[in-house]
Order: structure tokens, then sequence, then C-alpha cells
């Protein structure tokens, strides 16, 4: 038996056991109260997954053991549990605990964290664990963690608002002086092993590792301070956004001397996925890497979060309830006592928020950085003829006679829109009214629902003709190989994935995020596109860019160099002199007197009109909140939105979160109970399209 299940909790003499339901109904997100069957009083365990009677003896639901009691409160017969399913506790107190602090936060449900921090079983690859577990019966059995002792009192708070932090001492550790420790990395590591929460500002430039690798600087950084970590004893977990950063990583801890690490990744088979969570469930330190479920792992004795890139949309969770992988870093870190790093090129506003109140110390020394250029911020691409101007031909026709050259663009596929060739309207689609652009160079469809435009006709001339309009990265390729005739010419974008590119002459084409690393660095890197980034109607349009720009910039040599080609404004102006941290906290400064996010959590309540009011209604008279709203929600769109729903956008302290999200979670129970719907005669139930939906701290919640 593997010393997970010998030091997981057990009945002892306890007859009931509380179990928490596999179900996504909000209303059943509570603990059930099961008896303990005698056959099952030596095995079951706290953290099993379990069959149970629910609603009849014939009708079973699975669910996961939370705790054991001596009695229920239930004042009738305790049904049994049934069964269980796997000898393996899943569930550990420590991850049980982050589940449901974080579903709380965002007024969701625990069995939804659950789903993404347990991956599906696989009955062959559990078998095998348990016989390699067996084999080594005894040997490597890590002591106790410390789950299940902390008390609610001890857990930090990673909401202090405008509060002051705490000290080490509040923290229950002693503070240690990064001086003694030999490299900067176990100084780092020392100060997380603290309890610090730090952030870092990477030096741009790529670093070629022993094996002839050649990753992102910050990937061996991070490596090296994970390693460091993992020396002390304790786990570490590093989260990045993508599988491009998840392989840089990797190879770097392999390079170091640790290729045992455990991944966490969507691009693995269920078999792979399983076979690292179990042995992240083993009671010995691990290197966990992967991407935003990552920070759900099991890790014993996690002596710190490390997090790449924090700002990038890839971390905001799609599933309910929506939490994004930051701020449940922030909740497991405070629970676990174990120390947070934030590493980016371009800081989030959230992270810099953070330093602001206090709450996260920004590492002070200055980061190298590629020098950045700019064309002429008075021409736009309408008044240079090609895609790009003159000053960007020439910087791309010297560099690419030394090597390879990045140009970043704006929007994948052909041309990003079109317009009807009579009157000039932007094309819309017949069938959701999204809009309509070209995939390749004779194929136009909608860019929401993906219908091809045939036979489309303009809905304000009756047009039929199509005309395009931008450049997308296929059609930049197609100019571009006849613009620098006789060079090599290579796209990556999201249907054309580039990882690596070597350090010949290549004239690299790629959209934001897709950039491949080259070997030895881009000897040039031209960012086009900056004024449609900019217009985008998003309250992070700025910050995103100015994310873009950097990480882009940080692919150059050490002796490249990056060139802005149009564009202009304070994020242009920011990113040009890397006076970021400044601009940034202007633009939180001004986030605050409007009462944008992050200065204040946001929720948005959307649902019919009735059922909006009344979840409104629940938060009357609670300080620090206020709404917008509701207005009506169109119809269609991407999201195929139903007719007639309205939203509601609520702005509230920090302070207010936890008191907000319990109200409005109030309100969805008894919705989805059938409380509103049986006041309209209609059946009760989550299907119906004027259900109450709740989303917290949405990134998108402005975008409309």
């Amino acid at each position: 038996m593997s010393a997970g299940i010998e030091e997981a909790e057990g009945p002892g003499a306890r007859t009931v056991a509380r179990v928490l339901l596999d179900s996504a109904l909000p209303q059943l997100d509570h603990l059930f109260d099961y008896a303990v069957p005698p056959e099952l009083q030596d095995s079951l365990r706290v953290g099993h997954r379990v069959r149970v009677p629910f609603r009849s003896k014939d009708r079973k639901s699975f669910g996961y053991v939370i705790e054991f009691v001596d009695r229920s409160e239930f004042g009738g017969e305790l049904s049994p549990i049934a069964d269980i399913v796997t000898q393996v506790p899943l569930l550990t107190p420590e991850v049980w605990r982050l589940a449901r602090a974080v579903a709380d936060r965002a007024g969701g449900s625990a069995g939804d964290i659950l789903r993404l921090a347990i991956p599906a079983r696989m009955v062959r690859v559990e078998k095998q664990h348990l016989a390699a577990e067996a084999g080594t019966s005894g040997a490597g059995a890590g002591g106790d963690t410390g789950a299940g002792t902390q008390t609610e009192a001890e857990t930090v708070d990673p909401e202090l608002g405008d509060s002051e932090q705490p000290a080490p001492e509040q923290l229950g550790v002693a503070p240690i002086d990064p001086a003694q420790a030999a490299t900067p990395e176990a100084a780092v590591a020392a100060e997380l092993i603290a309890g610090g929460r730090l952030a870092l500002t990477a030096s741009h430039g790529p670093e070629r590792l022993h094996t002839g690798e050649w990753v992102g600087g910050w990937a061996a950084q991070l490596a090296r301070i994970a390693i460091a970590v993992f020396e002390t004893g304790h786990s570490v977990i590093c989260a990045v956004p993508d599988w491009r950063d998840l392989d840089q990583l990797r190879d770097a801890l392999a390079a170091f001397g640790h290729d045992g690490v455990v991944r966490v990744d969507s691009r693995q088979s269920n078999g792979e996925r399983y076979a690292g969570f179990l042995r992240a469930l083993d009671h010995e330190p691990r290197i966990i890497i992967g991407n935003r479920s990552a920070v759900y792992a099991p890790a014993h004795a996690l002596g710190a979060i490390l997090m790449w890139d924090d700002g990038d949309s890839v971390f905001a969770e799609p599933l309910a309830p929506y939490v994004h992988a930051r701020d449940s870093a922030l909740v497991r870190a405070g629970q676990a006592q174990a120390g947070l790093f934030f590493a980016a090129h371009a800081r989030s506003a959230e992270v810099q928020r953070l330093i602001d109140i206090g709450y996260v110390h920004a590492q002070q020394n200055p980061p190298r950085r590629t020098k950045v250029l700019h064309a002429d911020a008075s021409m736009t691409p309408d008044v240079f003829a090609g895609r790009v101007p003159e000053i960007a031909a020439r910087t791309i026709r010297e560099a690419l006679k030394s090597g390879p050259v990045l140009v970043q663009v704006a929007t994948p596929g052909y041309s990003p829109i079109s317009v009807c060739g009579d009157c000039g309207e932007l094309a819309r689609c017949t069938a959701c009214a999204g809009p309509i652009g070209f995939r390749s160079a004779q194929r136009a469809a909608c860019r929401w629902c993906g219908t091809n435009a045939v036979n489309w006709h303009c809905s304000e001339c009756d047009g039929r003709h199509l005309a395009e309009r931008g450049m997308g990265s296929e059609r930049t390729v197609e100019q571009f190989e006849r613009q620098f005739s006789g060079a090599r010419v290579l796209l990556s974008d999201g249907d054309h994935a580039r990882e690596r590119v070597d350090a010949r002459p290549a004239l690299v084409v790629a959209t934001r995020g897709a950039e491949p690393i080259a070997a030895g660095g881009y000897r040039a890197v031209v960012l086009l596109d900056a004024e449609r980034l900019l217009a985008r109607e998003s309250l992070r349009s700025a910050e995103d860019c100015v994310r873009w720009w950097e990480n882009a910039a940080a692919l150059a040599a050490p002796d490249g160099h990056c060139l802005l080609a149009s564009g202009g404004g304070p994020a242009v102006r920011a990113f040009l002199t890397g006076r970021t941290e400044e601009w940034l906290r202007g633009e939180l400064g001004d986030r605050h007197e409007l009462r944008y996010p992050p200065a204040v959590r946001v929720a948005s309540v959307t649902g019919g009109h009735t059922e909006v009011n009344r979840a409104l209604d629940t938060l009357a008279g609670l300080p620090g909140v206020d709404h917008l709203g509701p207005t009506p929600l169109p119809a269609g769109g991407p999201a195929k939105t139903p007719a007639g729903l309205v939203r509601a956008i609520v702005r509230f302290d920090y302070a207010r979160g936890g008191e907000v999200a319990s109200r409005l979670r109030g309100a969805l129970v008894a919705d989805a109970a059938g409380a509103s719907s049986r006041t309209k005669a209609r059946a009760p139930g989550r299907a119906r399209p004027e259900a109450l939906r709740l989303r917290f701290d949405d990134r998108g919640v402005f975008e409309y």
C-alpha cells in the first residue's frame, strides 16, 4: 500500500463520513452525511472517490470523502456509502481547502474546481503506479506536510486591499537573510520558502543551454529558482501560459540536472495526465510544471509557486467558476504559507496593484532590455506603400544578411475583415451578424460562427462583392515573398505552429504569442499593426500591447534591436523608453478614479430581467458596492446569446468580496432550485435561457 494511502485519515471509531457530491448543480454544493459501513471501516480514507446513493437506493452518485465525524445532525437514518471507486485518495486536504476557498471567492461550486484539479481516472495507469509503490514500500515516504493543522485564522488573506502586509513573523516563518545564499537563485529561494511574495521583471534575450538548446532567459532563471527551492526539500509549482513556454522550462530544468518533473499539460494524453497526477500525490518533493491547472496540483511540502507572464489571457479559466490562475495561486500560497513568485517581461496591472499596496515586493535589479527604435510616429499604414514603411524594410533587409528576423502581426489568416465592395459597409454574417474575414485568399467566413460567406449579400445595398481590408499573417507572408525576393519566409500562427527556428537567415512572420524562439536570438524584431491592436475595444488593450511587444522584443539577440513600425500614445512611449512601470502606475490611478478593475473587483450578473434584479436586491445597502445596469445583451454573437437577456456589472471593494460572493451565490442557488422560475409557472432548472449566471473578475466584462 502506498504512503499516500497509509497516511490519509481513516474513520477510526467514527461512523459518519461527510461527502462532497460530484454535481454541477449549485444547490448540491455542500457536504452530505453518509454512514460508514462496517466492511469499509478499515479501508475508507479521506480523499477517496466513492459511490453513494442519492435520492434513492438504486440511484448512485460519485463524490469525495472530505472528513469523518462522530455523529450527524440529520435526524433520519443515514444511507451507507456504496463502495470505493479507487484505492488511491485522490483529493488531499490541502487541495480541498483550496477548492473550497477559491470557489467561495468566485461564487461558484467546489466541485467545478475539483474537476479542473483531478484528471480522469485511468485504471491501467493507476495499477502500474500502485505496483511501483509496492515495490518501493517504505522508501522515501515523506513526513507530515502539515495538512489539516492550519486553522482558518492562520490563513493569509490574499485580498488585503489597501491594508498593511503581514510581517514574516505573522506568517509563522522566521526571516532568512538572503545574503547568506551562495547564488542569486538560492537567495530568491530562501525568501520564497520563508513565505515571501516577489515580482521580477525578466531581462530580454535567449540563453543557450549546455545541451545546445536555446530557451528564453526567463526559462533558465525560473528553472534555477525552482531547483533551488526543490533542493531544500520542498515542492515547487511552475505555471506558464502555453506549451511553448512549458517546453522551454522543461528543457532548462533537464539541462540543469532535473528531468524528473511532473508535467500538467492539456496536450498530454489522459494516461500521461493521470500518471503525472499520481506522482504529484506521492509524499516526496516534486517540481510540477504546467499551465493554469497546475496551480491545483497536489504537492508535498509546497515551498513556492512560480508564475510566468500572469497577464496572459490563457491563465483566465474559461470554465465555471472562471477563477484566474493568479488568484488561485494567491489563495494557495496564503493557505500553505508558501512563497509566490511572479515573473514577466511586462507586469500585469494586478501584480502592480499588489506591489503598490506592499503585498508583493518587486525585485530592484534593473533588467537588461533590447534596444527599441521607432519609425516615424506620424506615419500610418495608409501613408506608405506595401506592408511596412521603408525604414522597416531597410531594417529587415540589413538584418537578413546575418540571421533571422521576426515580424509580429496582429491577426492570423489572410485578411481579418471584409467590407461590401459597393458601399464600403462592414460585411456581416447572415447567420449570426458576426464580422466576415478571409481565412485564405479565396475563402471568406464568419469569424464568430465559422459559416462560409457563400451567396453573401450586403444588408445595406444588396451588393454581392466582398472586398478585403487589413492584412493577416498569411497575406503578409504572401506580400513579403514578393517584396523580399529570395528570402526564406516562414509563418507561425495558431494553424502553423513553430516552436523554434535555426540561426540561418529567415523572415519569420508570427502572430502575437506564437513567436518561435530563434537560435542565438533574432537579428531584428519588427512590430506591425500597433494602431489595430491599440484600437481594440478592451479595457486592457494598451496593457496587452505592451506585454506583447515586450515579449517579442525579448526574443532579439543581445546585439539585435526592435523596431516599432508605427503607432503613438502613452503606451507606445512607455514601451519605447522602457518606463512601463511608471505608465502602469498611471493606468492604475485612472482605474481607481473610474472604479475599474483591478482597482476594484467586478462580477457580471446575467439572466432574465427578473432574475438579475432579484440578485441585485440582495446587495442593497452593502457599502463599497455599486452596479452598472442591468442592460440588454445583444442576441447572437460568438456566444450565441439568446434574445431577452440582460446583464449587470457589480463593482465592489476587495474587502467586500466575501460578502458579495456569498449573497450572489445565495441568489444563484435559489434561482437554480426553482424559486424564481416557479413564480413564472416554469419548470425549475439551469437549462432555462433566463437562468441566473455569475462570473467574477471577468477580463472581458468591459469589452462589449
